[in-house]
């Protein structure tokens, strides 16, 4: 394909009935057109609200080469393995275009880039990185392992999830208490979600880092990773 030619990639993201959630995303798009001309990105989202797969593949119908999808997803857990395929599916009828499906954002050393960007203004050296969970475990393990080996040494690092399978309280324990902790959010984007990690934080004693991964450069970064390693499976 001429590297002149437009490429289309859709994001696909949870979607939330938070309103915050879509802002984040297209903050995210914003990055990574800015980066790189010439791609056409655009959001489609799996639940909550729209634009679904199907319209994005419907505006998508009148162009040519294939399709790059790209999962906004933090692990290989159910939306990556199951809702994924489905969306690719639904994608490739709506355009009548062939869709490469790329690797899910996360896990990758550039999450943790990004949560350390959202901590470059925070003094505290002790850190609970809040995770929403998922009930497949493994795939919540195998993030977690990613992040303690590319986080680095510079502060301490535990990990609370909001389903409770890592709670916080054994998080901050393991910090040595609240005094000197700060949480961050291991979350795309706003919402509900991360409204409860904050509130969970304070209830602690520990006060929680402003912003989400889509906010920062690294994941605009990891994004167009993605987008370059996609390639067609035979």
């Amino acid at each position: 394909m001429s590297g002149n030619l437009t490429r289309d990639v859709v994001l696909v993201a949870h979607g939330s009935p938070d309103s915050r959630h879509a802002r984040d995303i297209d903050a995210l798009i914003r990055r990574v057109a800015g980066r790189a001309p010439h791609l056409r990105v655009t959001a489609a989202y799996l639940d909550h609200h729209g634009p679904s797969v199907a319209d994005v593949g419907t505006a998508y119908s009148m162009g040519v080469g294939p399709i790059i999808l790209v999962p906004v997803l933090l692990t290989r857990a159910f939306h990556t393995r199951v809702d994924i395929p489905d969306a690719a599916e639904g994608l490739g009828q709506a355009s009548g275009r062939a869709v490469i499906t790329a690797e899910a954002l996360g896990p990758h050393s550039l999450v943790a880039t990004a949560v350390r960007e959202l901590l470059r203004h925070r003094q505290e050296r002790q850190v609970v990185v809040f995770l929403a969970g998922s009930s497949r475990r493994a795939a919540i393990e195998e993030l977690v392992e990613q992040l303690r080996a590319a986080l680095g040494p510079e502060r301490s690092y535990a990990f609370a999830t909001l389903d409770g399978y890592l709670p916080l309280a054994g998080a901050v324990r393991d910090l040595g208490g609240p005094a000197g902790v700060v949480g961050v959010a291991g979350m795309i984007a706003q919402g509900v979600l991360r409204d409860r990690m904050v509130s969970q934080c304070a209830e602690h004693g520990v006060p929680f880092a402003d912003g989400v991964l889509a906010q920062t450069d690294a994941l605009a970064e990891l994004t167009l990773l993605r987008i370059g390693a996609a390639r067609p499976t035979a």
